[in-house]
Protein backbone atom coordinates (compact mmCIF):
# COMPACT_ATOMS: atom_id res chain seq x y z
CA UNK A 1 0.00 0.00 0.00
CA UNK A 2 1.45 3.26 -1.01
CA UNK A 3 1.28 6.37 1.11
CA UNK A 4 0.88 9.85 -0.37
CA UNK A 5 4.09 11.77 -0.59
CA UNK A 6 4.27 14.43 2.13
CA UNK A 7 4.67 17.98 1.00
CA UNK A 8 7.95 19.42 1.90
CA UNK A 9 7.71 22.73 3.72
CA UNK A 10 10.26 25.41 2.96
CA UNK A 11 12.10 26.72 5.96
CA UNK A 12 10.90 30.28 6.80
CA UNK A 13 13.45 32.83 7.82
CA UNK A 14 12.30 36.12 9.38
CA UNK A 15 13.29 39.26 7.47
CA UNK A 16 16.39 41.09 8.62
CA UNK A 17 16.06 44.74 9.58
CA UNK A 18 19.09 46.99 9.69
CA UNK A 19 19.10 49.40 12.66
CA UNK A 20 18.60 53.02 11.68
CA UNK A 21 21.81 54.88 11.17
CA UNK A 22 22.49 57.30 14.00
CA UNK A 23 23.88 60.84 13.76
CA UNK A 24 27.64 60.90 13.16
CA UNK A 25 29.61 61.64 16.35
CA UNK A 26 30.78 65.22 16.84
CA UNK A 27 34.43 65.94 16.38
CA UNK A 28 36.65 67.58 18.96
CA UNK A 29 36.97 71.27 19.92
CA UNK A 30 40.62 71.85 19.09
CA UNK A 31 40.04 75.10 17.20
CA UNK A 32 37.79 76.48 19.95
CA UNK A 33 40.30 75.60 22.69
CA UNK A 34 43.17 77.16 20.75
CA UNK A 35 41.12 80.34 20.17
CA UNK A 36 40.23 80.61 23.87
CA UNK A 37 43.83 80.06 25.03
CA UNK A 38 45.21 82.64 22.60
CA UNK A 39 42.49 85.15 23.52
CA UNK A 40 43.19 84.84 27.25
CA UNK A 41 46.97 85.20 26.78
CA UNK A 42 46.43 88.23 24.51
CA UNK A 43 44.12 89.82 27.10
CA UNK A 44 46.69 89.36 29.86
CA UNK A 45 49.50 90.87 27.75
CA UNK A 46 47.48 93.75 26.30
CA UNK A 47 48.41 96.10 29.19
CA UNK A 48 52.18 95.64 28.92
CA UNK A 49 54.03 98.20 26.76
CA UNK A 50 55.87 96.83 23.72
CA UNK A 51 54.82 93.27 24.60
CA UNK A 52 51.24 94.19 23.73
CA UNK A 53 52.33 94.20 20.08
CA UNK A 54 52.60 90.43 20.45
CA UNK A 55 49.22 90.46 22.20
CA UNK A 56 47.66 92.06 19.12
CA UNK A 57 49.06 89.28 16.91
CA UNK A 58 47.77 86.59 19.28
CA UNK A 59 44.35 88.25 19.38
CA UNK A 60 44.13 88.30 15.57
CA UNK A 61 45.09 84.61 15.42
CA UNK A 62 42.55 83.88 18.16
CA UNK A 63 39.86 85.56 16.07
CA UNK A 64 40.95 83.61 13.01
CA UNK A 65 40.55 80.34 14.89
CA UNK A 66 37.46 81.27 16.87
CA UNK A 67 35.26 82.23 13.91
CA UNK A 68 35.50 78.88 12.06
CA UNK A 69 35.33 77.03 15.40
CA UNK A 70 32.03 78.75 16.20
CA UNK A 71 30.65 78.06 12.71
CA UNK A 72 31.52 74.36 12.94
CA UNK A 73 30.03 74.12 16.42
CA UNK A 74 26.80 75.78 15.31
CA UNK A 75 26.53 73.31 12.43
CA UNK A 76 26.74 70.47 14.92
CA UNK A 77 29.84 68.82 13.49
CA UNK A 78 32.19 69.90 16.28
CA UNK A 79 32.06 70.56 20.01
CA UNK A 80 33.08 73.73 21.80
CA UNK A 81 30.46 76.42 21.22
CA UNK A 82 31.15 78.07 24.59
CA UNK A 83 34.91 77.80 24.15
CA UNK A 84 34.73 79.43 20.73
CA UNK A 85 32.60 82.32 22.04
CA UNK A 86 35.06 82.83 24.92
CA UNK A 87 37.95 82.91 22.46
CA UNK A 88 36.21 85.49 20.27
CA UNK A 89 35.26 87.75 23.19
CA UNK A 90 38.71 87.70 24.81
CA UNK A 91 40.42 88.30 21.46
CA UNK A 92 38.23 91.32 20.68
CA UNK A 93 38.76 92.75 24.16
CA UNK A 94 42.51 92.27 23.84
CA UNK A 95 42.58 94.14 20.53
CA UNK A 96 40.57 97.04 21.98
CA UNK A 97 42.84 97.28 25.04
CA UNK A 98 45.98 97.16 22.88
CA UNK A 99 44.71 100.10 20.81
CA UNK A 100 43.70 102.14 23.89
CA UNK A 101 47.01 101.41 25.64
CA UNK A 102 49.08 102.28 22.58
CA UNK A 103 47.25 105.61 22.17
CA UNK A 104 47.83 106.43 25.84
CA UNK A 105 51.54 105.65 25.64
CA UNK A 106 51.92 107.69 22.46
CA UNK A 107 50.28 110.66 24.17
CA UNK A 108 52.61 110.34 27.17
CA UNK A 109 55.66 110.10 24.90
CA UNK A 110 54.56 113.20 22.97
CA UNK A 111 54.12 115.15 26.20
CA UNK A 112 57.55 114.06 27.44
CA UNK A 113 59.14 115.08 24.13
CA UNK A 114 57.43 118.49 24.26
CA UNK A 115 58.55 119.00 27.84
CA UNK A 116 62.14 118.10 26.96
CA UNK A 117 62.05 120.52 24.02
CA UNK A 118 60.74 123.31 26.24
CA UNK A 119 63.33 122.65 28.93
CA UNK A 120 66.14 122.55 26.33
CA UNK A 121 65.09 125.86 24.80
CA UNK A 122 64.85 127.41 28.27
CA UNK A 123 68.32 126.16 29.19
CA UNK A 124 69.82 127.65 26.02
CA UNK A 125 68.31 131.08 26.63
CA UNK A 126 70.68 133.60 28.26
CA UNK A 127 70.00 134.11 31.93
CA UNK A 128 70.49 137.53 33.45
CA UNK A 129 72.61 137.56 36.60
CA UNK A 130 70.54 137.77 39.75
CA UNK A 131 70.91 140.73 42.05
CA UNK A 132 72.71 139.97 45.24
CA UNK A 133 70.29 139.81 48.18
CA UNK A 134 70.37 142.62 50.66
CA UNK A 135 71.20 141.66 54.24
CA UNK A 136 68.06 141.02 56.22
CA UNK A 137 65.84 140.85 53.11
CA UNK A 138 64.02 137.75 51.87
CA UNK A 139 63.72 136.57 48.28
CA UNK A 140 60.62 137.87 46.48
CA UNK A 141 57.67 135.48 46.37
CA UNK A 142 56.68 133.87 43.08
CA UNK A 143 54.04 135.69 41.00
CA UNK A 144 50.62 134.68 42.23
CA UNK A 145 47.58 134.63 39.95
CA UNK A 146 44.39 135.91 41.63
CA UNK A 147 41.27 133.79 41.83
CA UNK A 148 39.08 134.00 38.73
CA UNK A 149 41.91 135.03 36.37
CA UNK A 150 42.71 132.59 33.51
CA UNK A 151 46.37 131.82 32.82
CA UNK A 152 48.13 129.32 30.50
CA UNK A 153 49.23 126.05 32.13
CA UNK A 154 50.61 123.57 29.62
CA UNK A 155 47.97 123.01 26.93
CA UNK A 156 45.21 124.63 29.02
CA UNK A 157 43.84 127.99 30.05
CA UNK A 158 43.32 127.48 33.78
CA UNK A 159 41.18 129.52 36.14
CA UNK A 160 41.12 128.76 39.86
CA UNK A 161 37.53 129.55 40.87
CA UNK A 162 37.86 128.95 44.60
CA UNK A 163 40.00 127.31 47.28
CA UNK A 164 38.30 125.74 50.31
CA UNK A 165 40.96 125.50 53.00
CA UNK A 166 38.81 123.53 55.46
CA UNK A 167 36.91 121.10 53.27
CA UNK A 168 36.45 118.24 55.72
CA UNK A 169 32.67 118.68 55.82
CA UNK A 170 32.40 118.97 52.02
CA UNK A 171 34.40 115.80 51.48
CA UNK A 172 32.41 113.89 54.11
CA UNK A 173 29.13 114.96 52.48
CA UNK A 174 30.33 114.06 48.97
CA UNK A 175 30.63 110.32 49.60
CA UNK A 176 29.82 108.13 52.59
CA UNK A 177 32.91 106.01 51.92
CA UNK A 178 35.38 108.92 52.07
CA UNK A 179 37.81 108.40 54.91
CA UNK A 180 38.74 111.16 57.36
CA UNK A 181 41.92 113.02 56.40
CA UNK A 182 45.22 112.45 58.11
CA UNK A 183 45.42 116.25 58.32
CA UNK A 184 42.83 118.55 56.76
CA UNK A 185 41.20 118.40 53.33
CA UNK A 186 41.80 121.33 50.99
CA UNK A 187 39.66 121.58 47.83
CA UNK A 188 40.40 123.74 44.80
CA UNK A 189 37.96 124.18 41.92
CA UNK A 190 39.33 124.76 38.43
CA UNK A 191 37.75 125.83 35.16
CA UNK A 192 39.95 124.82 32.23
CA UNK A 193 39.86 125.23 28.46
CA UNK A 194 41.94 122.95 26.26
CA UNK A 195 43.97 124.95 23.71
CA UNK A 196 46.10 122.11 22.33
CA UNK A 197 45.93 120.75 18.80
CA UNK A 198 44.73 117.19 19.50
CA UNK A 199 42.70 116.29 22.60
CA UNK A 200 43.17 116.69 26.32
CA UNK A 201 42.21 114.86 29.50
CA UNK A 202 42.44 117.64 32.10
CA UNK A 203 41.95 115.39 35.11
CA UNK A 204 45.08 113.47 34.10
CA UNK A 205 47.05 116.23 32.36
CA UNK A 206 46.99 118.71 35.28
CA UNK A 207 48.10 118.42 38.90
CA UNK A 208 47.31 120.64 41.87
CA UNK A 209 49.88 120.96 44.69
CA UNK A 210 49.59 122.71 48.03
CA UNK A 211 52.91 124.05 49.29
CA UNK A 212 52.68 124.00 53.07
CA UNK A 213 54.50 126.26 55.47
CA UNK A 214 56.30 123.13 56.70
CA UNK A 215 58.26 123.20 53.40
CA UNK A 216 56.48 120.10 52.12
CA UNK A 217 54.32 119.58 49.03
CA UNK A 218 50.89 117.95 49.17
CA UNK A 219 49.66 116.74 45.77
CA UNK A 220 46.16 115.83 44.66
CA UNK A 221 47.62 112.46 43.67
CA UNK A 222 47.91 111.64 47.38
CA UNK A 223 44.24 112.41 48.08
CA UNK A 224 41.91 109.46 47.46
CA UNK A 225 38.67 111.18 48.49
CA UNK A 226 35.79 111.31 45.99
CA UNK A 227 34.60 114.88 45.34
CA UNK A 228 31.24 116.20 44.11
CA UNK A 229 32.86 117.24 40.80
CA UNK A 230 35.96 115.06 40.86
CA UNK A 231 38.82 115.71 38.44
CA UNK A 232 38.89 112.02 37.51
CA UNK A 233 35.37 112.45 36.09
CA UNK A 234 36.40 115.32 33.80
CA UNK A 235 35.65 114.53 30.14
CA UNK A 236 38.13 114.36 27.27
CA UNK A 237 38.25 117.77 25.59
CA UNK A 238 38.79 118.72 21.98
CA UNK A 239 40.51 122.00 21.20
CA UNK A 240 38.40 124.82 22.65
CA UNK A 241 36.49 122.53 25.02
CA UNK A 242 36.02 123.55 28.67
CA UNK A 243 35.13 121.88 31.96
CA UNK A 244 34.96 122.67 35.67
CA UNK A 245 36.18 120.15 38.25
CA UNK A 246 37.84 119.84 41.66
CA UNK A 247 41.11 118.61 43.14
CA UNK A 248 41.63 117.71 46.80
CA UNK A 249 44.75 117.69 48.95
CA UNK A 250 45.34 116.34 52.45
CA UNK A 251 47.39 118.94 54.34
CA UNK A 252 48.36 119.22 58.03
CA UNK A 253 46.28 122.06 59.52
CA UNK A 254 49.36 123.82 60.91
CA UNK A 255 50.89 124.01 57.41
CA UNK A 256 47.89 125.60 55.66
CA UNK A 257 47.95 129.19 56.89
CA UNK A 258 50.44 131.07 54.72
CA UNK A 259 50.84 128.19 52.24
CA UNK A 260 50.65 128.38 48.46
CA UNK A 261 48.71 126.59 45.73
CA UNK A 262 50.17 125.69 42.35
CA UNK A 263 48.86 124.00 39.20
CA UNK A 264 51.19 122.40 36.66
CA UNK A 265 51.23 119.75 33.92
CA UNK A 266 51.31 116.26 35.38
CA UNK A 267 54.34 115.34 33.25
CA UNK A 268 56.74 118.26 33.08
CA UNK A 269 60.47 118.77 33.36
CA UNK A 270 60.18 122.53 33.30
CA UNK A 271 59.81 124.35 36.62
CA UNK A 272 58.49 127.39 34.78
CA UNK A 273 55.41 125.38 33.76
CA UNK A 274 54.23 125.59 37.40
CA UNK A 275 51.80 128.47 38.07
CA UNK A 276 50.99 129.73 41.59
CA UNK A 277 47.47 130.85 42.46
CA UNK A 278 46.02 132.83 45.33
CA UNK A 279 44.25 130.77 47.97
CA UNK A 280 41.84 133.49 49.09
Amino acid sequence: MSHPQQTQYQQYEPPHYNPPAGAPPKKGAGLAIASMVLGIIALLLSWVPIINNLAAVLAVVGLGLGIPALILARRGTHNGTGLAITGLVTSVLALVLVIVTQLFFLKVIDEVDNAIDRSTSTAEAPVAPADAPVDGATAPAADVVPLGVPVPVGDYQVTVDLVELDANASVAAANDFNEPPTGQYVITQLTVTYVGAEEGMPGWDLTAIFHGTDNRQYSDADCSAVLPDDAMDAPTLNSGGSDTFQFCMDVPPAAIEGGQLSVEPTISFDDEARVYFAIS
